[in-house]
């Protein structure tokens, strides 16, 4: 009995890709249901004949699509900056070249189900540089979890200055960015976090080697106002969008500014707690549909938020090819 017991026990190799093939039908279904939503839009069968918008006749202009791409990069830049700063905390230095390197590369990851793969190409790329993977995954992870809670920040902020109005979700907005407040930015609090690493110290031999200092309040303070800054920007190669997309698109006004940078903020957080949904796919579109949905018709608001994605991936690519073939010297010296 014991033994028919231990065989119906599920083997790791099975269990593990039982759960990778669930996570893959949730995210087909999300991605169903967005596009259908998409689809529905774009077909604008929800609106009289007489307000529908031929979408055949939308009239792209290259030069902000470009402008888009360029700003979306340099709002990368202060989360990898911080994430330099974060090995320089725990006591491995490295260039700012191969942190912008290894942090652009690893976006493209991200487009993984599960959301893992970007971390791990990361702590791959860095590895040269004398960087343990341990601290690279852990670097990461705070990073990326700051990211998200100053989005989340920067969202419920500027939602009570410029309401975008109700989402349709039964919450309002900003009821909704004090729920990814308290989600991101619970694992960032010191107290937290340091007893997550010590926990993992006691467990991990590799990692107990490392003796990685405590993260403090500065550290979180000076990663909150960095990735704002990214956000802000972002906010700008949202806009930049519409220019490139709208019949009439809305000049740069702080309302605007506002309300793209809430907007991508919003969609953005939201996108990656879903996540089974790669890079927030779909989720993050559909949220820039309703939050954005001010700013023109359905049909034009849609079609930004899906070409915005397209944009930043294209961009994304191109500087992790550009990059990915330099390899940063042993040597370097510091920036």
């Amino acid at each position: 009995m014991n033994g028919g017991l231990y065989n119906c026990r599920m083997n790791p190799d099975r269990k593990r890709w039982l759960v990778r093939g669930v996570k893959i039908v949730l995210a087909l279904v999300i991605l169903g249901f967005v596009g259908w939503r998409f689809q529905r839009e774009l077909e604008q069968s929800d609106l009289p004949p007489d307000k529908r918008v031929d979408l055949s006749k939308i009239e792209l202009r290259p030069s902000w699509l470009i402008a888009a791409g360029v700003l979306y990069l340099v709002a990368m830049f202060p989360a990898a900056w911080f994430w330099r700063q974060l090995h320089h905390r725990f006591g491995y230095p490295i260039s700012l070249y191969a942190a912008i390197r290894a942090h652009y590369c690893g976006q493209l990851g991200k487009y993984v189900p599960g959301k893992a793969m970007a971390i791990a190409i990361r702590a791959e790329l860095i590895h040269p540089s004398g960087v343990p993977y341990g601290v690279s995954i852990i670097t990461s992870f705070y990073e990326v979890f700051t990211g998200m809670a100053s989005g989340a920040m920067i969202a419920a902020i500027l939602t009570m200055i410029e309401p975008p109005g109700e989402l349709g979700l039964g919450w309002h907005p900003l009821a909704i960015g004090a729920v990814l407040i308290g989600l991101c930015g619970i694992p960032l609090l010191p107290g937290v976090f340091n007893f997550v690493i010590a926990r993992l110290t006691a467990r991990i031999q590799a990692i107990e080697l490392y003796r990685l200092p405590p993260v403090r309040l500065g550290t979180l303070a000076i990663g909150l106002t960095a990735t704002s800054l990214g956000w802000c920007v972002q906010g700008l190669s949202v806009w930049a969008m519409l220019q490139a997309v709208l019949p009439d698109p809305p000049s740069l006004t702080a309302a605007t500014w506002v309300q793209c940078t809430a907007g991508i903020a919003f969609a953005n957080v939201a996108g990656f707690l879903v996540v089974v949904a790669p890079g927030g796919l779909g989720v993050r579109e559909y949220m820039l549909t309703i939050l954005l949905g001010s700013f023109g018709p359905g049909p034009y608001i849609t079609a930004s938020a899906i070409l915005l994605r397209l944009d930043w991936i294209a961009a994304e690519a191109l500087v992790a090819a550009a990059t990915y073939w330099r390899k940063p010297a042993p040597s370097e010296p510091e920036a």
